[in-house]
């Protein structure tokens, strides 16, 4: 089944919120205290980060992502601070994800993951770029 991928405006981020905040809730909870979800909130009312749902055939939300646009020298990235739900769900919605990502100017996708999310983007063309640690001070 495909689902239909469209980006938040911003001026309706505060009544979508409630309806994606489940969604994200599920992906802030592998982030080891990194993000919390007031500060996934907060993120995209900012601006900061951009949000996007999964629609089903009633309109219905099955899926969110925030993603945050940055350059480097060599890209603009589109770093996926959460997702969760059907937006990789297949290969067509993925496909009007990723044209979304374009519409902003990505040439690329990157973001922080587990290992079995690395195994479903990896489906999707992904490939492990680095490993990233972190030591407390």
């Amino acid at each position: 089944m495909s689902w239909y991928v469209q980006e938040v405006p911003f001026e309706f981020v505060n009544r979508t919120w409630p309806l994606v905040e489940p969604f994200i809730m599920k992906s802030v909870k592998h982030s080891h205290g990194e993000l919390s979800i007031h500060e996934a909130q907060i993120n995209v009312l900012r601006g900061v980060d951009v949000l996007f749902v999964a629609l089903d055939v009633d309109s219905q939300i099955q899926g969110a992502a925030t993603v945050n646009f940055f350059n480097r020298t060599d890209n603009r990235v589109a770093f996926v601070t959460n997702i969760a739900g059907k937006l990789l769900a297949d290969q067509d919605t993925f496909s009007q994800f990723c044209t979304l990502l374009r519409a902003r100017g990505a040439t690329c996708i990157e973001g922080a993951v587990r290992d079995s999310l690395l195994r479903l983007w990896a489906r999707l063309g992904a490939r492990k770029k680095t490993t990233m640690i972190q030591i407390p001070l």
